[in-house]
């Protein structure tokens, strides 16, 4: 039952983002379309300058909360509290930071970035979902949240289709996280699940939670550091009409990044269980979901290389035609993204969170020294590069670096080895359970 709630809440979410990534998409497009390349790399440089401040609203606390909360329901208060408190703290850094930071810029969106910043602070609340993820009660927060984002996204249209400002579309864009993280906060109090309170937190627990989760909030760090370094160092090492062309490129590409993270999500709780209950059940498991993942991204980029001067043509226009080349070369990163979901599970079940850190900062260093090389050559043709070869380090070449880490490659391995056998089997227990 549990395995089928896992599958039951796993579609759910990828059918909720599906809706939401068109309306997403959408947007994206008429603001690349409407706006042109200049105020559409503009748009994306504030989002990837604000971005790198999120891991401190997270403190690497969003899995750890999930994995005890499953161990220890009667406590799930305790966690969620101690994980909230902590964020919080976490959120204030990230302002202080982001001041610092625009003071040294010096950029003309100084104003927007830090509104940004302080926007995105109410995201988290968003640990309210690893809560109910771990209860596998999902569908409790997607009626509103999805409603939320939906008409935040119609918003967003019109105001694009009316030639509005940058700064109410940055605006807007920083709603999104106060009334998400508002909705999850109404979902949670009307509930009364802030009642169920068996042990009282603690300055002692706060910082006890805040060591579990420092290694992840490193990690995350430098995860995001790799994932958006290079449209930063696009504006400044060349323009924002750059920054445009890579974005368009990069966003057909990422855009199918959440749906291996919300997979991983909806089944942290079942591999946390098996964990302690079944080594071959676990490691099946594994092994199924690495195997889906992988042949599901490989085909995928595959698909991509062949039709991204069409895509390309057809989505952006005519004004876009050098993304073709940066989209046929950033696809195949999402093979290491879709690998790495599963990846980043396994470091947390096995309590190895400092490995994850040392991913991170291997792809981190790789793209950040292969940027400033490539990109005032190549421009994002060398940023592509640059960031395929940082996503196969962190999630791939790195596991061959520490003795530990080593398992996860030959799970990985014979993951793909027996790929055919897993999908067989995988087919055949989700029709078991539906019986």
């Amino acid at each position: 039952m549990s395995t089928f709630l896992g599958i039951k809440n796993s579609l759910l979410l990828i059918l909720e983002k599906c809706i939401l990534l068109c309306f997403v998409f959408f947007n994206s497009v008429l603001l690349a379309r409407i706006a042109g390349p200049d105020a559409f790399g503009q748009y994306a440089y504030i989002l990837s300058i604000a971005s790198l401040f999120l891991p401190l609203c997270i403190m690497g606390l969003n899995n750890i909360v999930t994995k005890y909360i499953v161990k220890n329901p009667s406590n799930a208060h305790y966690y969620l509290k101690s994980a909230l408190v902590v964020r919080l703290s976490g959120a204030i850094l990230s302002l202080v930071l982001g001041l610092m930071l625009v003071l040294v810029l010096n950029s003309q969106h100084s104003k927007l970035i830090i509104l940004l910043i302080l926007l995105q602070s109410f995201s988290v609340f968003y640990v309210i979902e690893f809560y109910f993820l771990a209860k596998q009660q999902v569908t409790i927060l997607l009626k509103i949240r999805t409603f939320t984002l939906i008409a935040l996204n119609i918003v967003k249209c019109i105001v694009i289709l009316n030639g509005s400002s940058l700064n109410l579309l940055i605006t807007l864009q920083g709603l999104e996280y106060v009334l998400i993280g508002g909705s999850y906060v109404f979902v949670y109090i009307h509930g009364k699940h802030h009642n169920l309170i068996k042990r009282n937190t603690s300055k002692r627990s706060y910082l006890a939670l805040a060591q579990k989760g420092k290694w992840l909030l490193f990690s995350g760090i430098a995860a995001t550091i790799y994932l958006k370094i290079d449209q930063i160092m696009l504006a400044n090492l060349l323009d924002t009409h750059a920054v445009a062309y890579y974005a368009a490129a990069s966003k057909l590409s990422e855009v199918w990044y959440v749906f291996p993270v919300l997979i991983a999500n909806a089944f942290t709780a079942q591999l946390s269980h098996l964990k302690s209950n079944s080594d071959l059940k676990y490691h099946t498991l594994l092994q199924q979901l690495i195997a889906t993942l992988t042949v599901t991204a490989l085909l995928l980029s595959i698909a991509t290389y062949f039709i991204a001067p069409t895509l390309i043509s057809l989505i952006y226009g005519d004004q876009y035609s050098s993304s073709a080349t940066i989209l046929s070369i950033h696809i195949f990163a999402s093979i290491f993204i879709f690998q790495r979901a599963i990846l980043s599970k396994w470091l947390i079940i096995e309590r190895l969170y400092k490995y994850s850190l040392v991913s991170s900062l291997c792809g981190a260093v790789t793209n950040i020294v292969l940027n400033a090389l490539l990109i005032p050559k190549y421009a994002g043709v060398g940023a592509a590069w640059a960031t395929v070869i940082s996503y196969m380090v962190a999630s791939y070449g790195f596991l061959f670096l520490q003795t530990k880490t080593k398992a996860y490659a030959q799970i990985l391995h014979q993951a793909m080895l027996n790929s055919p056998a897993l999908f067989k089997s995988l087919v055949l227990q989700i029709r078991l359970l539906k019986k």
